[in-house]
């Protein structure tokens, strides 16, 4: 049922559709976590989905707390720094400060689902996934290689729904 959320989400234009663009963005990251394991070390109770809180993607995806995914409790954190950032599940990236924390030497290898927001810089830390606006679509990108590399495994449902996997 979520493959198909992201299915139908994927075709909707943003100029026809009636949600706003961080709601759309908030409803992918929630589906791209039903469609990911983390190593049996990292799937504690509750999934720490670590974003900035003051931006409008993070009160999208504040609205989501106590949802569960595979039976976790979703819950939206501030970004932490530091040696902290292992406790994040999902780390979104959206401005200089999480993009900072992707890059850190804390960050590294830790087994965090990255995520570029949309309107991110491209910035030259490694994302996991990249949301991508395609025209009047939003649309994602999977980098299968850093998700492996991280030891957080996407299902093959997800990769056939990407734009692109490299």
């Amino acid at each position: 049922m979520a493959c198909a959320s992201i299915a139908s989400a994927c075709v909707w234009t943003l100029a026809h559709a009636q949600v706003d663009l961080y709601s759309l963005e908030a409803a992918y990251v929630y589906n791209f976590t039903q469609f990911t394991q983390w190593p049996a070390a990292h799937t504690s109770d509750p999934l720490a989905v670590c974003v900035n809180p003051r931006t409008e993607l993070g009160a999208a995806l504040a609205k989501l707390d106590g949802r569960t995914v595979s039976g976790r409790a979703w819950h939206v954190q501030p970004v932490p720094e530091g040696a902290a950032i292992a406790a994040c599940n999902v780390l979104i990236i959206e401005d200089a400060a999480s993009n900072a924390a992707s890059k850190s030497a804390s960050a590294r290898d830790v087994p965090i689902l990255v995520i570029r927001a949309a309107e991110a810089d491209a910035g030259d830390g490694p994302s996991i996934v990249t949301l991508v606006r395609d025209g009047e679509r939003l649309r994602f990108d999977i980098d299968n290689k850093e998700a492996a590399r991280r030891r957080v495994a996407l299902s093959s449902k997800l990769l056939r729904l990407a734009r692109n996997v490299t």
